[in-house]
């Protein structure tokens, strides 16, 4: 029988966790902070992944302008007791059940469901070597403070991540250090920073976000030239490892599986695995024959239809 691979050695972060109740309170104060960072504010919709209750008292936001999922999201939902109001909910909105029989749709999300256990045995052998290269080629610690310099060197890391995958929106320079301002004031809310250690200079940085039973995955950047030093690796091993000694976190999501490959390769390569959790999707009247019709990627995506999972559930979405 094949040795265990022997313990990385990780710095210890103490990252910041609270309860969901805490956190969107506190989304709520700050107002102009996004409930994931990367989403941004939109010029049309504003702020719109603003938390708010439902009729019992449950949290929910926007993932996309008119789209809601529950804050707490790993737990199931009635859906009988499930009543938005329509101006959140425009295009519709998506949940976890219990079990299939309720279920007309999946919510395939990377994940690891047993946080306790995650150690160096928990991903691939490649990885394990990238992640031992990322934490000897960089010192990693957590910004406890607003630094202007600093902050400008986390914004090149971001204007590097866009210009290299054209992922999300630019932002300027006075918009990132407002919220990040504001990131540093939020509960449950951390942010990694990874230094090259021979230069000192910014590699990358890590926004994580630990509330109630989970840890999740905000917004990861890094800077082009620095891309050699598996930065990324280190930062998202660093981040569950010391999630994991956090009592009461147990699970990690680390958002809806994508079909871009390498990104996939890349997170089932850190111990996620992409599991289809059984969900009901409510459409408005349109919107799903719409985007069946003229985004049926996008589509299969947020119902779960992938090649290389289980078949859907018998029932389609239920539009109304």
């Amino acid at each position: 029988m094949a040795e265990p691979p022997p313990d990385i050695e990780c710095p210890l972060l103490d990252l910041s966790a609270c309860s969901v109740e805490e956190h969107c309170l506190a989304l709520i104060r700050l107002e102009r902070l996004p409930f994931l960072w990367h989403l941004g504010v939109r010029r049309v919709f504003g702020n719109y992944s603003l938390p708010f209750r439902d009729a019992e008292g449950q949290w929910w936001h926007q993932v996309k302008p008119g789209l809601c999922w529950p804050v707490d999201f790993f737990r199931p939902f009635d859906p009988a007791r499930v009543r938005l109001p329509f101006g959140k909910t425009f295009l519709g909105y998506q949940h976890i059940v219990a079990d299939e029989a309720s279920a007309n749709s999946r919510l395939v999300i990377n994940t690891i469901q047993d946080l306790g256990s995650y150690s160096a045995r928990s991903i691939s052998h490649n990885r394990r070597k990238m992640v031992r290269k990322g934490l000897r080629k960089c010192r990693l610690s957590l910004l406890k403070e607003f630094d202007a310099s600093l902050i400008g060197e986390l914004h090149s890391a971001w204007r590097d991540l866009r210009e290299r995958t054209g992922w999300r929106s630019d932002v300027d320079r006075a918009t990132f250090e407002d919220t990040w301002r504001m990131l540093l004031q939020c509960p449950g809310t951390s942010i990694i920073v990874g230094h090259d250690a021979s230069s000192g200079e910014v590699a990358g940085f890590l926004v994580t976000k630990i509330i109630g039973d989970t840890a999740q995955g905000d917004t990861i950047a890094s800077r082009t030239n620095m891309l050699s030093t598996n930065i990324n690796d280190a930062l998202v091993y660093a981040f569950f490892v010391n999630a994991a000694r956090i009592p009461g976190v147990t699970k990690v999501n680390y958002a809806i599986k994508s079909t871009v490959t390498k990104l996939e390769q890349f997170k089932t390569g850190m111990g996620l695995s992409p599991v289809p959790f059984p969900a009901v999707t409510r459409l408005r009247p349109g919107v799903g024959a719409g985007l069946r019709l003229f985004f049926p990627a996008k589509y299969n995506r947020m119902t779960g239809r992938f090649e290389d999972l289980p078949a859907e559930s018998p029932q389609d979405e239920q539009e109304g």
